[in-house]
């Protein structure tokens, strides 16, 4: 089991081009997150660091960065709790739909790391 990992998944990574792909990635995500974060079964050591939107660079980027303090088993569990959450299902089924590619990558804190 990692240590407490701060988890970075891309949603998207690559996203339809066009002025309203990410605000309306936004507006989605927005309207879905409560139910995800208020989902039965989430660990309590899950927690929602930030969202980012790119504005130079890669285009349409939106990542989202998560901390899962008991490690997979946290990340596993929230994951599964946020499926049995019908706003953010319907949230995820639209964002599909705006998205060109997903990511979800695990990352473990270095020593000198805010988050241990």
């Amino acid at each position: 089991q990692l240590p407490a990992v701060p988890s970075p998944r891309a949603l998207p990574p690559r996203a339809q081009l066009g002025y309203t792909t990410v605000p309306k990635f936004i507006e989605l995500y927005t309207t879905g997150l409560p139910s995800k974060l208020e989902a039965p079964g989430t660990d309590p050591s899950t927690s929602l660091c930030t969202v980012l939107a790119s504005e130079i660079g890669q285009l349409n980027e939106v990542i989202e960065v998560w901390r899962h303090g008991n490690g997979s088993s946290a990340m596993e569990a929230s994951r599964a709790a946020s499926r049995a959450a019908g706003p953010w299902r319907a949230a995820i089924a639209e964002i599909a739909g705006l998205a060109t590619s997903f990511r979800t990558t695990v990352y473990k804190p270095t020593s000198f790391s805010v988050w241990k």
